[in-house]
């Protein structure tokens, strides 16, 4: 039980991480790819846009685990996060961008919260207070500090679980997003966190 407390408080702290992406120091940058080589605590990345970056993974890196889920499998308990953008016509509405689902336990930010990489967004790190999950539709009402938000969750939005991954997941050919590379005072980049998914449409931005 302790070691379990022990990786998820690792993972919530790189899941602040993830969630501050938007909003990171200056001398950080985010860095999304495909791992090419690895040489120890040092890895190779293809970005998304085409650049190679050599990045220097602390020994002690916090691995996140990023798989696809679905809709279906939020019930009212389950503590979840959504980035989403307001809906043209319906103002008391969100639509859903994105929704992760944590691991049992954590309640990782929670709150409600512009969200920047999108003008006019906002993220929801909430319980789960109801869940509608149709063929052609679905809506989630989130609830956290005495107000409630309904969301509608079209087809094809990226659904995640996020769960404690390990270091084995850091591997060639690995899809990876690092939301924190700090650039030191000779060029070099470094990191303590990692995120590896398999999840092909995460993250949407």
């Amino acid at each position: 039980m302790k070691i379990m407390k022990i990786r998820l408080t690792a993972l919530a702290l790189a899941l602040v991480a993830f969630a501050a992406g938007g909003t990171a120091q200056a001398q950080t940058m985010r860095v999304r790819g495909q791992i090419t080589h690895v040489d120890g605590d040092s890895i190779q990345v293809k970005t998304v846009d085409g650049k190679r970056l050599t990045i220097a993974l602390s020994p002690d890196a916090t691995v996140t685990s990023v798989v696809p889920a679905k809709l279906a499998e939020i019930k009212p308990g389950r503590f979840v996060g959504t980035a989403a953008r307001p809906e043209a016509n319906h103002p008391d509405r969100l639509q859903a961008i994105e929704v992760h689902i944590f691991p049992p336990g954590s309640r990782l930010g929670e709150g409600h919260r512009p969200w920047d990489p999108e003008p006019g967004a906002t993220m929801t790190n909430a319980d789960v207070t109801a869940a509608v999950a149709h063929a052609r539709r679905g809506a989630l009402t989130l609830t956290t500090g005495g107000k409630s938000f309904d969301i509608d969750v079209p087809p094809g939005t990226p659904i995640v679980a996020m769960n404690p991954g390990s270091r084995s997941l850091v591997k060639k050919g690995a899809r990876i997003t690092i939301n924190q590379v700090a650039t030191g005072s000779d060029g070099t980049l470094s990191a303590k966190a990692i995120t590896v998914t398999t999840a092909r449409n995460w993250p949407p931005k």
